[in-house]
This record gives structure tokens, sequence and C-alpha cells, in this order.
């Protein structure tokens, strides 16, 4: 949708009803979020949704989908016109983070997803495809150039991924002499150069 052109009403309160479901879905989960108090925040009758959504779940679905596309438009921006691997890989480390950050409410819903991958109503098989992808497709890169060593891509999705959620989501959840925002530039600072180093010493090539 073109940000020059003013959204009409209409447009407008669909993108509410999906900001609004947003942290509900994020904090209550998909079972406990109710329909009412997703309407309550936008300021209108819960019959008003199913006017855009014709379910929950179809809500959910668009939220989600919508969540992924994001941050695929996100990652690919930041990889524009980088080519080496290690430089791309480190890119699409950084731009998953700096997304997450900035949106906590879908690094919330995305690890709720991965508690809950069995449901596939909920979370279609390509939930997440195309953007877990792209780290494949740059790992596999890496490795056939020769700057990688060879390790299965999997390790690396589940290594960066998960530390990445866990680190927008888990700050409450430490006990308070390891309490941190993870908003805080110094900490994400930190925690990107953490990242970094964690990849290079499970993709460098020994001797090099």
């Amino acid at each position: 949708m073109s940000s020059g052109r003013k959204l009409t009403k209409g447009e407008a309160t669909r993108r509410a009803i999906l900001i609004a479901a947003e942290q509900r879905f994020a904090e209550f989960g998909y079972d406990a979020a109710r329909l009412e108090m997703i309407a309550e925040d936008v300021g209108i009758r819960q019959a008003g949704i199913f006017y855009y959504f014709p379910s929950k779940l179809e809500l959910f679905q668009e939220l989600t989908g919508r969540i992924h596309t994001d941050l695929l438009a996100f990652t690919q921006s930041r990889l524009s016109g980088a080519t080496d691997p290690w430089e791309r890989l480190m890119l699409l480390t950084e731009a998953w983070l700096d997304f997450m950050v900035a949106r906590p409410s879908a690094a919330r819903i995305i690890l709720r997803s991965c508690a809950n991958a069995s449901s596939n109503d909920l979370y279609p098989e390509t939930y997440s495809s195309d953007v877990l992808s792209l780290l494949r497709g740059i790992i596999r890169e890496g490795i056939s150039s020769g700057r990688f060593t060879n390790v299965d891509s999997m390790y690396l999705v589940n290594l960066l991924s998960g530390s990445i959620l866990h680190y927008v989501c888990n700050a409450e959840q430490l006990a308070d002499e390891h309490a941190y925002r993870p908003e805080d530039p110094v900490e994400v600072g930190t925690f990107k150069s953490i990242l970094r180093k964690t990849a290079r010493a499970v993709l460098e090539i020994e001797g090099r």
C-alpha cells in the first residue's frame, strides 16, 4: 500500500485490528486472546471485526503472514547489494535482531509458533519458509565458495534464530541481577557482537 496515499476509513480500521491483534496474540496466545479484547482496543464492536476477517483463525493467519512478509522484506532490503557470504550472513543476522527488537510482539508470536508447530491450522508448513530459506541459501553459497566449513544449515537456523527470539522475549524471565532492556542500543550492540562470534565459531574453516 502506497505510503503517500491516505488510508480510507475501512483500511485504517483493518490496519488497527491487525495492530491490536498482534499485541493481544503476543500477550495471551491464540487460544486465550479474545476478539472482544481486540475490538475494545480498536474502539469497535466485536461484530465489526467479522466485516474484515470472517473468523479469529483467518485474522491470526493473516497477521502471522504479514509478520513474515514484513521480516522478509526488511531482511532483503538489508542484503541488497551485498555479495560476500560472510557479509550477507552478518547483515541477515543483524536484520533479524533489529526487526525483533523493534517489534517484540512479533517475536513473541513467532516464539509461540515454534512451541506449537504441530498445529497446522495455525501455522502452515510454509509459515516461515521464505525467511529461513534466505539463511539456508547464504550458508550454501558460503560452503560452495569455500568460505564456510561444511555444516548442516539447521544448526545455524536454530542457533541464530533461537538466540534472537530468546534475547528479545526473555528479558523479564531472568533474575534481577541479569535484567536488561532488549532495546537498549548498548545491549543490542553487545548481542550483535556475540552473534557474529557465534556464527564464525561454527562456520569458519580451521586454519584461516
